[in-house]
């Protein structure tokens, strides 16, 4: 009787953790990426950007757009400015922590070149928005990035 019971209580208590799991973990979003990256230009100040094809964003993130579901990509010609603007809707098999850390090694070398002598292009480096929600990653550097985070939140 009562080893009947430790075990039923075991089993509540193996239930509890598994519901507790799966309710924190990441929900995919079924929002259209291309709505979604629509969404958070409206949100900033795009001009200057351009939109970029797949041989700038692997040149300057280091990895390949192909291996994504969709990459949005604003960013400008000029190499005196570091307004950016990228979406990726990541694949199923897409490695996402790498992703991540490709951007925040950009973001560093960044910083460290234009620190000297571009202090208004320091300062939106220092203020960029990395986050990752619903399959989605949004890497934001801009004046504004928490309107693009509240656009991206929403579009979601």
């Amino acid at each position: 009787m009562k080893q009947r019971r430790i075990k039923e209580g075991l089993c509540v208590l193996v239930l509890l953790v598994f519901v507790i799991l799966l309710m924190t973990q990441d929900k995919q979003s079924a929002a259209d990426p291309q709505a979604v990256f629509e969404a958070v230009q409206s949100a900033m100040q795009v001009d200057g950007l351009a939109v970029c094809k797949d041989e700038r964003i692997k040149k300057e993130f280091g990895v390949d757009p192909r291996t994504f579901d969709y990459v949005g990509y604003l960013a400008s010609d000029s190499i005196m400015e570091v307004r950016e603007i990228l979406l990726v809707h990541l694949a199923p098999d897409s490695d996402e922590q790498d992703l991540l850390d490709k951007i925040t090694a950009r973001v560093t070398d960044k910083a460290e070149l234009f620190s000297g002598y571009a202090p208004e292009q320091s300062g939106y480096l220092e203020k960029y928005e990395l986050l990752s929600r619903g399959g989605f990653v949004l890497f934001v550097v801009s004046d504004t990035p928490d309107d693009a985070v509240r656009a991206f939140k929403k579009a979601i």
